[in-house]
């Protein structure tokens, strides 16, 4: 079952964010990615830009104590492919954002409601566009 798709993350580009976080809590994210929708039905997945690379920045960071992410910017272009809608108000996206670690207990879907706070400039990053495919007892 597709699970979500997305920008994704090789380890270099992991270990870049991970080193600009300022404020690391318990549970560090690995497999830091980028949902531009959670659950797409099939008129929602975008074939024709699977396995491209695609470049994005950083602009923004919060922590809460429970959330640690980087807000994002995506490239005009690829804007339209991004319909990850709040669920309690399914007009509007989310912001686009990365999960970077969490504390004990709390949920990544939550990092989208940080107060990211803009970076001193922009960080680019390379990212791939993908599926995240769960199986019955595997992902």
């Amino acid at each position: 079952m597709l699970s979500y798709e997305g920008i994704f993350f090789e380890a270099d580009v992991v270990d870049l964010i991970h080193s600009l976080e300022t404020e690391k809590l318990i549970r560090v994210n690995d497999k830091i990615h980028c949902t531009f929708k959670y659950h797409p039905k099939n008129d929602e997945i975008f074939n024709d830009i699977v396995g491209k690379t695609l470049e994005i920045y950083l602009i923004g960071y919060g922590n809460d104590g429970q959330n640690s992410g980087f807000e994002i910017l995506l490239p005009d272009e690829k804007k339209n492919y991004y319909i990850n809608y709040d669920e309690q108000n399914p007009t509007v996206l989310k912001k686009t954002h990365i999960t970077v670690s969490l504390a004990e207990g709390a949920k990544a879907s939550n990092t989208k409601n940080l107060n990211f706070k803009p970076l001193e400039k922009p960080v680019k990053l390379i990212g791939r566009f993908g599926y995240w495919i769960k199986g019955e007892n595997e992902e």
